[in-house]
Formats: structure tokens, C-alpha cells, sequence
């Protein structure tokens, strides 16, 4: 090719030259502005990820706290009930020996009334 060059008379080629020289350092200089534009994006996103991470954590920690918070009261809840269905359990078992006491009075009272009765007709 240098061959060839040495014997170009036009001038043509080095016009060509040239210009493929100006566009390839427009080219170059574009390249690296993207280049410069893609790391300031790169980090910005690292950035705004960085603090979305944060934020992340942050509500991650508040729904922990409450999710404990919540935990607790159920808990305090559950012993409430436990202790209310005692109390209801030592009352059914006070009813019914009520109950059983009452049961065993009419049925005394219903002997001795019968007692009476037959010692009337009989005697």
C-alpha cells in the first residue's frame, strides 16, 4: 500500500485522510462522553440503590418492632382469656355443686313430705 502511496499523485487520498482523522477524534471525543455519562448514571443508580437499600432496612426494622409489639399483646391477650376461662371453669364447677346440694334438699324435703303424708293415710 505505502507502495502504491508513494506513487498517488492525487491529492484526493490525504484529503481523505484527513477528514477520516477529524471524524475518528469526534468519535474518540463522543466516546468518551458517553463513556463519562454512563459512569455518572452508574453512580447515580449506585446511589439512589444505596439509599433505597437504607430505606429498606429501616422499614424492615419497623415492621420487625411491630410485628413484636403485636406479638406481645396477643400473648397478653391469650393470658386474659386463659385466666377469664378459669374463672368461667371454677364458676360452672360452683353452679353445679349449687345444683347438687339443691337437688339433694328438694329430694329430702320430697321424703320427709312423703313421710308425712304416709304416716296420715296410715295411722
Amino acid at each position: 500500500m505505502e507502495a502504491a502511496r508513494t506513487t498517488w499523485t492525487d491529492s484526493r487520498l490525504d484529503d481523505l485522510k484527513g477528514a477520516i482523522a477529524v471524524i475518528d477524534e469526534k468519535v474518540t471525543g463522543l466516546d468518551k462522553k458517553v463513556d463519562d455519562g454512563f459512569a455518572r448514571l452508574d453512580a447515580r443508580i449506585d446511589e439512589g440503590l444505596g439509599r433505597l437499600d437504607g430505606r429498606i432496612d429501616e422499614t424492615n426494622n419497623r415492621i420487625d418492632e411491630g410485628l413484636a409489639r403485636l406479638d406481645g399483646r396477643i400473648d397478653e391477650t391469650n393470658n386474659r382469656i386463659d385466666g377469664t376461662n378459669s374463672r368461667i371453669d371454677q364458676m360452672n364447677h360452683t353452679v353445679l355443686q349449687g345444683m347438687v346440694a339443691l337437688i339433694s334438699i328438694i329430694t329430702l324435703l320430697l321424703s320427709i313430705l312423703i313421710g308425712i303424708i304416709a304416716t296420715k293415710l296410715f295411722l
